[in-house]
């Protein structure tokens, strides 16, 4: 009887050990410690979220040097004009075409033409706005995407401030580039009913709405980590079996 009470008591051991081993192994072993880090959703997301900031301000600096806002060869007079009149009116879409920032290398209407038909704060005020707005955007632009990109050093990856500063500077971005188009957009239709013009808008314009929407996927994507919007779907993943991380 003291032989067998032995034997199921070691059993039993057996059985227990061979039960813990291999959590014990798991919680020990650094690859699935490192697999959940860098596979968990909220990692994921605050990566996808830094290269679409990226992205976004690419596409911002596309639109500095693009030189095509407006579609100028299809710009359509409803009445004739004198021919100087005529030539300040071409001069004003020509500088509306070139964007906000007017970085222009060639074709430039010359400095005495701008003065005299683009008095900005004069003829057209919503443009000098959009102006300083597109400018403001440009600048948090470049410092959202820095931003972004410091959750990638180890110190800072947990820290939960930035993932609220974060959310602020995305969609006060949305909100400049918004306004900025917004403008823009107002500037050019009150031109053409003042004028009796039509002017087709370009392909730079619209960029500013791709834009629009990356900086308003940024700010939803990080409010969702900064509300651990995640966390019930880490939860199933994490309970998963063993046989679903990777090989030891």
């Amino acid at each position: 009887m003291m032989e067998s009470s032995r034997s199921d008591e070691s059993i039993q051991e057996m059985n227990d050990s061979s039960h813990w081993h291999p959590v014990s192994l798991r919680r020990s072993s650094v690859l699935p410690l490192r697999w959940r880090i860098t596979h968990s959703p909220r990692w994921i997301v605050q990566v996808l979220v830094s290269e679409l900031s990226l992205v976004a301000f690419v596409l911002l600096l596309v639109m500095v040097f693009s030189k095509k806002w407006l579609h100028a060869p299809g710009s359509h007079f409803r009445q004739h004009y004198p021919k100087n009149v005529s030539n300040r009116i071409h001069t004003s879409i020509h500088i509306m075409s070139l964007g906000l920032l007017h970085i222009c290398r060639s074709n430039c209407p010359r400095p005495k033409d701008w003065k005299d038909s683009f008095k900005i704060w004069t003829n057209h005020p919503m443009f000098g706005i959009a102006k300083i707005s597109f400018g403001l955007a440009l600048e948090l632009g470049l410092v959202l995407t820095i931003w972004l990109h410091l959750s990638y050093l180890p110190k800072l990856k947990k820290l939960h401030a930035l993932r609220l500063v974060a959310i602020i500077l995305s969609f006060c971005q949305a909100t400049f580039i918004f306004f900025t188009l917004l403008l823009f957009a107002i500037n050019l239709w009150t031109f053409e009913l003042r004028k009796n013009i039509s002017v087709p808008i370009g392909w730079g314009y619209f960029i500013g709405w791709l834009v629009f929407l990356l900086y308003v996927t940024c700010g939803v994507l990080c409010y969702f980590n900064y509300k651990n919007f995640w966390n019930p779907l880490h939860r199933v993943f994490g309970s998963m079996p063993c046989a679903s991380l990777p090989a030891q």
